[in-house]
């Protein structure tokens, strides 16, 4: 589970969050046409000197973060690690600012955002366990050494970028122009794609919190909504809101009218799916003050802001608090039955108890109404599939993603052994055992039973 750091899976889609495309992102191209040529010239220049800038930092913190992980996978010494840890954090919390302000749409590095949020929230993880006393364990070099695979990979591909930039190469030129719906300035990061290893599944961004299981998207009416009614939804959605169209997405995993919000200094990108028309993601520069909000308040906000967007019987299923902000996992409940495949992300400052992220990808992908949610066979029947070596805390009835294709109806039990805490299910009509999640304990973390 992730805790006391920034929460996977936000950015995407996945908030997890990617950040947002600030004021300056806006392509130069559509600059009022009145200003002098000089002055448009001037603007340009800046504008190119912004974007150059951030991917010189990113390419240098990415080379950081590397080289922290080559150091760290070979280190034996709890206080060296946790030195390294501490940097990896900063570092990754750094390079999420830097993908925020460059000119990319977000389907075109989903892998390397995903990689970053990632690697925040389990150096965090391993770092408070090495201030706790605990050591690395076998599983943890495990995942450092894929970790550093995959940082190895997104290295040589920002290098390239960067030499080409030094070479002349002009992202202003082209970023996208808005009456198209090309980015050239996109297809260089083309090599970034697919390029993440997979990592052994953990827990500590809630269960099944990828679950992303269909290529068809099956959550959204096949009607379509244009761009005017994409502008009313989001007034009704923020009321209080100053909101402004910033182009279209298309040809992606979802069509998209895009939008720029802002609301006491703080601005946001929203994404409205042109399927549908629901709010399918919302990220932003938010700087949370001081903590006012508890953890129970925002789940509740989360859960009544869904039922604001049309999302109906949609519970919190899992949330933890990081870094002033707390990470709601909604998930859809039907007949008592947890529907994990149909998951809702959402971030929430604690100091206003603003929305400040969403994500709704899965959701899109895999909602549908699902007609037999019976079990077929008995809770004791099921739990014959547990080791007797397990002490069985909670048990309750979910949906989960199949690991291939499809989903399952499951039994979920909750379990401790040896101080960790697993999550067995096991599918409630065969009685096999499908599916062992295992939690990353961290010093406050809160899982909604």
């Amino acid at each position: 589970m992730e805790n006391k750091s920034k929460k996977k899976g936000w950015i995407i889609g996945s908030t997890v969050f990617a950040g947002v495309v600030l004021a300056a992102a806006v392509a130069w191209t559509g600059i009022n046409l009145g200003m002098t040529t000089n002055a448009l010239g001037q603007y340009k220049t800046q504008l190119e000197y912004v974007y150059e800038r951030n991917l010189y930092e990113l390419t240098d913190n990415v080379n950081n973060i590397e080289s922290n992980l080559s150091k760290l996978k070979v280190s034996t010494d709890a206080e060296v690690q946790e030195r390294y840890l501490a940097s990896l954090v900063a570092l990754s919390n750094t390079a999420q600012n830097n993908i925020a302000t460059l000119p990319i749409e977000h389907n075109s590095i989903t892998d390397t955002v995903k990689f970053v949020n990632q690697l925040s929230g389990y150096s965090l993880i391993l770092q408070q366990n090495l201030a706790k006393g605990q050591e690395l364990t076998l599983d943890d070099f495990d995942q450092i050494e894929n970790l550093h695979t995959s940082s190895q990979n997104i290295k040589y591909e920002l290098n390239r970028l960067s030499v080409l930039i030094s070479s002349g190469y002009s992202i202003v030129d082209n970023i996208a122009d808005p009456n198209k719906n090309t980015n050239n300035f996109d297809n260089e990061f083309s090599g970034l794609h697919n390029e993440i290893n997979d990592y052994p599944q953990l827990i500590y961004d809630g269960p099944f919190s990828e679950s992303t299981t269909n290529k068809e998207i099956k959550g959204l009416p096949e009607t379509e909504i244009n761009s005017e009614e994409a502008l009313i939804r989001l007034k009704q959605w923020f009321p209080n809101y100053t909101i402004k169209a910033n182009g279209e997405t298309n040809g992606g995993n979802f069509d998209t009218f895009d939008f720029m919000l802002s609301k006491d200094n703080v601005e946001y990108y929203a994404q409205v799916s042109k399927r549908g028309g629901i709010l399918l993601q919302l990220n932003s520069s938010y700087e949370v003050g001081e903590s006012l909000k508890s953890e129970d308040e925002c789940r509740t906000i989360a859960e009544n802001f869904a039922k604001t967007l049309g999302f109906e019987n949609m519970g919190a299923v899992w949330s933890t608090v990081s870094l002033g902000f707390a990470y709601i996992n909604l998930t859809c409940i039907e007949d008592d039955v947890i529907i994990y495949p149909d998951m809702i992300k959402v971030k929430i400052a604690l100091d206003t108890g603003d929305i400040v992220g969403w994500e709704a990808q899965s959701y899109a992908y895999n909602h549908v109404e699902r007609e037999n949610l019976s079990a077929s066979i008995t809770e004791a029947q099921a739990l014959d599939a547990v080791s007797s070596d397990m002490d069985v805390r909670t048990t309750r009835l979910c949906v989960i993603p199949n690991q291939y294709v499809g989903e399952n109806l499951c039994y979920e039990f909750m379990c401790v052994n040896d101080g960790a805490t697993y999550y067995i299910y096991v599918d409630a009509d065969t009685g096999v055992q499908v599916n062992i999640l295992k939690v990353i304990e961290t010093s406050d973390g809160n899982l909604l039973m």
